[in-house]
């Protein structure tokens, strides 16, 4: 089983970007705000309510990934890596929150009316927090790419939609000035209301896909490719084949098929060869878990080992080392 070394705590990079994105959320805050007092205008309230959720999600986020770091102990022997999708459950709840009380605000100014004013002002003050907010983005999604974290990739979704919601609050800002129709305010902020929904739906699906250990057939067809191209004869089977995912770290496990008359010491050797395979073919931190199984009769059929003691049939064809084939069960 392979031991990788983890960077844990504050020095992790990912935990960096978190208190990145969390003084950067909160300048960005502020300076909506500023916008909105300026102007009155609903849609940038709308960009507002969305970044005060930014805040709020940079310090659930960089709290899940500083844990999330942290190596295996007794009571955690799998790791701490669940705390990143469970970070970005809650952050696409967050987002969903923010887009129901700006469609119901936006329907009361809608038919109640407002007042806007100073919009050259807000304006300009809202681009300057919009262009934050894209550099911002695309730093964190270059980083949750880098650290392969979840959480990190959920908060550049949602900072990227902010991104968003600020082009489309100044245009609707624009769009009142040229036309006088100030209804155009609050209409533009139901439309951000739908896009954020949108995008929380999408942070949340992709946080289950974590926290429900769901089958990454990318991976495992990446495995079944290298497994297939590094097969030697000494493997007579492998089935079983599953793998799950919980922050940096890959958890692989698989069962082996070994000819039955094999020393331990020869056995461990050949389970070596193939984890050094599977190695290949996974990024960042993993974990292989590989059992060991004697070879019975029923294998002789596919098993490629030469000379073998105590075959019972004729090879006919090699087992398929496919992703159909591999994630099965053994023989009964």
């Amino acid at each position: 089983m392979s031991q990788p070394s983890l960077r844990v705590g504050r020095a992790s990079p990912a935990v960096r970007a978190g208190f990145v994105s969390l003084g950067a959320g909160i300048v960005i805050l502020a300076v909506k705000l500023a916008a909105y007092l300026y102007t009155g205008s609903m849609a940038l309230l709308a960009d507002a309510a969305e970044s005060s959720v930014n805040v709020i999600a940079a310090s659930v986020m960089t709290f899940s990934v500083a844990v999330s770091r942290r190596p295996p102990d007794a009571d955690h022997p799998y790791g701490h890596g669940k705390a990143e999708p469970l970070s970005a459950a809650v952050e696409g709840a967050l987002i969903a929150g923010a887009a129901l009380f700006i469609a119901v605000e936006a329907m009361r100014r809608l038919f109640v009316g407002s007042e806007l004013g100073h919009l050259g002002t807000g304006m300009a003050i809202s681009a300057v927090a919009g262009g934050g907010n894209l550099v911002l983005g695309l730093y964190l999604l270059r980083a949750g790419r880098r650290e392969s974290s979840e959480a990190l990739r959920a908060d550049a979704v949602h900072v990227l939609s902010d991104t968003l919601t600020t082009a489309a609050s100044i245009a609707a800002l624009v769009a009142v000035t040229l036309s006088g129709v100030g209804m155009i305010d609050p209409i533009v902020a139901i439309l951000v209301a739908g896009n954020l929904a949108w995008a929380g739906a999408r942070v949340v699906r992709r946080s289950l896909t974590g926290l429900l250990d769901e089958a990454d057939f990318g991976l495992l067809v990446r495995l079944a490719n290298a497994l297939e191209a590094a097969r030697r004869p000494q493997w007579c089977d492998i089935h079983q084949l599953r793998s799950r995912k919980a922050g940096r770290r890959r958890h692989v496990d698989l069962h082996l098929v070994v000819p039955r008359y094999f020393t331990m010491d020869e056995a461990h050797r050949v389970e070596d060869g193939l984890e050094a395979a599977l190695a290949k073919a996974v990024e960042g931190d993993e974990d292989f878990v590989v059992h060991i199984d004697p070879c019975r009769p029923v294998h002789c059929a596919g098993c490629a080992v030469p000379d073998c003691p105590v075959r019972a049939a004729p090879l006919s064809k090699p087992a398929a080392f496919d992703v159909d084939h591999l994630t099965q069960p053994g023989p009964i």
